[in-house]
């Protein structure tokens, strides 16, 4: 879904990406050291890690390899990868990590395997551009999605967080995160009401997300007498322009008398409405971000 080939091919990009992506997973970015043994650039993050006998430093020497822009999206060979013990020991690292934006070889694969089996290094990791890319549809990464790759950020259209924490939007019968299912299907689930009908008004006695297909017969189909259904495709709720109509709609509804609810129900579509704004509403910027934080403060 990410188009990695949206970095430059000279590199640098793909370094300073690393450098902000590492950060945000949680590691304390050392240095980026000018140049290594090999002529390459490489970073060096620390991670604190618990042991039997208490917490130690584990350092990390990162290779940033950007070949995404190559023919056939070429992978890290082992002879893009030299010297890797000499660069451990001249940066005094634990580990070797590679933050790629394609794949590794088998045969770096097999290299590395060996050197920590042997012992010759403690531990070695590859971010490759799939993992990269399923970090980056996460909740929280969406500002990474859009600084380095926008055209992937509106085509993809990631989750934002409105309020401290996320909230998932879950399937009533199996439970899945609809929110997160979007990214494969957009239009795989429908957000149902379930109403009986009081002097030409509607009466919502329950609102809930499901799946399509079995899901969705299993919960709005064969229902009591005298109570029936109406959906909406959520895929469809989520297209901006779209949201808007839907919300306008149902504040009308509301206001003419058309629709009442049961408490609880009127609480589920508040909390709808809440969930899939994650997936319609644009990233804060951190001065707004701080500005939420104020009103809140004075209970605004």
């Amino acid at each position: 879904m990410i188009d990695f080939k949206e970095i430059d091919q000279n590199g640098e990009e793909w370094e300073l990406f690393a450098r902000d992506f590492l950060q945000q997973l949680g590691y304390y970015i050392e240095t980026t050291v000018d140049r290594g043994p090999d002529g390459k650039k490489d970073i060096i993050i620390s991670e604190q890690l618990k042991g039997n006998l208490g917490n130690y430093r584990f350092r990390w020497l990162v290779s940033c390899k950007h070949f995404a822009n190559r023919s056939r999206n070429s992978s890290v060979k082992e002879i893009d990868e030299p010297n890797i013990l000499e660069r451990l020991e001249v940066f005094n690292c634990d580990g070797f990590m590679g933050v790629y934006s394609t794949i590794s070889s088998s045969g770096l694969n097999t290299r590395l395997t060996q050197l920590k089996e042997n012992q010759k290094i403690k531990d070695y990791r590859i971010l490759d551009h799939k993992l990269i890319e399923n970090y980056l549809l996460r909740i929280g990464y969406s500002d990474l999605l859009m600084r380095y790759f926008p055209k992937s950020y509106i085509k993809i259209k990631p989750l934002h967080l409105i309020t401290d924490n996320y909230i998932p939007l879950n399937c009533k019968t199996c439970g899945i995160d609809i929110l997160q299912e979007m990214y494969k299907n957009e239009y795989h689930a429908n957000y149902i009401q379930i109403y009986t009908m009081n002097n030409h008004s509607e009466h919502i006695l329950d609102t809930f997300c499901v799946c399509k297909g079995q899901c969705d017969d299993f919960r709005s189909r064969n229902l009591p007498a005298g109570q029936y259904s109406n959906w909406q495709d959520i895929g469809d709720i989520a297209i901006p322009t779209k949201y808007v109509q839907w919300v306008l709609a149902t504040i009308n509804l509301i206001s003419s008398g058309r629709n009442t609810y049961e408490e609880s129900a009127f609480k589920k579509e508040k909390d709808f409405i809440i969930a899939i704004s994650q997936k319609v509403v644009r990233e804060m910027t951190p001065e707004e971000k701080e500005r939420v934080k104020t009103l809140r403060e004075y209970g605004l």
